[in-house]
């Protein structure tokens, strides 16, 4: 369970289990402890490169009192002081620290990441579902056993950025809130690994997401799916699962700064139009406002019970289209450039009339993934599955014309992602 991190990466909170380097090489009198202040950071990095940290002894008490000093902030039952300006200089240097700090290669090609992509989601599935049902019996959510159930996931991302998304494109077909939130710590993994975040950060940022919407639990169900326009006391109802997820996790017990960010401002937008606290630009931390993006995206491609989802194209048009109003334009292009224009996992149509499955993308060539043919021209299927990289030579006269629905002529995706 031990993992490497580099010293730029270390928070205060983290439990340093070992060295790049002996003991007895370094003034360090205990062979282990906490990362107490900074202070402790600059000393391993006067010595160490990298160290080896527990992450199931991560101190969140240590963590959330650093990070809110940090940013002048405090606690007061489930509120947080509004942004100052002082707090907006300093994100805004945190995230010029942050952004395009990684550049990440695929460690692992996406046919050897599909067996430990589908272990890692179909154990974060069981952990929610079952989260789910405490929170339905009122009983307290651990922050920890989350952080386990979503680790793995951000571990998959990291390795490689396409097998586990097009595993959830494919295999999803449960409308359950806690398969949105799965959904949404795999789409901010990918998201952060994007914009190069390091692992440590993108690993609290896909926390964060996954817990953004436990609230909803709290909301009467018809809301949630509702087609028609909410009127005034429903839209209230709806908005008040922000608090309600706050209220859930300071129940249960300390949680670090970054996250409580997260579930309580990611349905604030740009123009301050949104909502609790009518923030707007900078003054969204930049993961509340990643988590925004996510989030809307998630809702508009996820199954429903009232309505059909829309397609990934027609959904990042509806992300563009709300920029720079609603959401950070750059956040949106890189999101897009993250998952394609033609996602992992959706089901597409060629111009020679084929109809084959997104398998994986072509950085820097959106428009021209790997496809895997499943029926012919004739929409008979194949005898024999080929996957066919249409950014290769001999595939340049082939181009998708299209994202199809769910099941369009009959194909179930599933059944070739077993």
């Amino acid at each position: 369970m031990l993992r490497d991190v580099d010293i730029s990466s270390l928070t205060v909170g983290m439990y340093v289990s070992e060295l790049d380097r002996p003991w007895l090489d370094t003034p360090f009198t205990l062979q282990g402890f906490y990362i107490r202040d900074a202070d402790d950071i600059a000393r391993l990095g006067k010595y160490c490169q990298f160290v080896r940290v527990d992450p199931r002894r991560f101190d969140f008490r240590l963590g959330n009192r650093a990070q809110a000093e940090a940013v002048g902030g405090s606690r007061s039952g489930g509120a947080l002081p509004a942004p100052s300006m002082s707090d907006r200089r300093k994100r805004a240097k945190l995230e010029l620290r942050l952004v395009d700090a990684v550049a990440y290669e695929d460690s692992a090609t996406v046919e050897h990441e599909f067996a430990a992509a589908r272990t890692a989601l179909a154990d974060s599935r069981a952990v929610f579902d079952a989260i789910w049902r405490d929170l339905a019996q009122r009983r307290k959510v651990s922050i920890v056993e989350i952080a386990h159930a979503v680790d793995p996931l951000v571990e998959s991302v990291l390795r490689n950025k396409d097998a586990l998304v097009t595993l959830l494109r494919v295999q999803r077909v449960d409308p359950s809130l806690h398969e949105h939130c799965v959904a949404l710590a795999i789409w901010a993994g990918l998201l952060g690994r994007q914009l190069g975040l390091p692992p440590e950060q993108i690993r609290t940022l896909a926390l964060g997401c996954s817990l953004a919407d436990i609230g909803q639990i709290q909301v009467a169900p018809e809301l949630l799916d509702k087609a028609d326009a909410l009127s005034p006391d429903e839209l209230a109802e709806l908005q008040a699962h922000v608090g309600y997820s706050l209220d859930m996790l300071l129940e249960a017990e300390e949680v670090p700064l970054p996250i409580h960010e997260v579930i309580r401002w990611h349905h604030e937008r740009m123009d301050g139009s949104g909502y609790p606290d009518g923030l707007q630009g900078t003054d969204i931390p930049m993961f509340a406002r990643i988590a925004g993006i996510v989030d809307s995206y998630d809702a508009m491609i996820g199954p429903r019970k009232s309505a059909h989802a829309r397609s990934s194209f027609e959904s990042l048009v509806e992300l563009q289209e709300s920029c720079p109003e609603k959401f950070q334009p750059e956040l949106v292009e890189r999101f897009a450039r993250a998952i394609g224009l033609f996602p992992n996992g959706c089901l597409v149509e060629l111009s020679t009339g084929e109809v084959g499955v997104v398998y994986s993308q072509n950085t820097g060539k959106r428009l021209r993934p790997r496809v895997m043919m499943i029926l012919g021209p004739d929409k008979r299927k194949l005898d024999q599955l080929v996957i066919t990289d249409l950014s290769a030579a001999e595939a340049s006269e082939l181009r998708i014309t299209r994202e199809l629905p769910v099941g369009e002529y009959g194909v179930d995706a599933r059944e070739y992602f077993l």
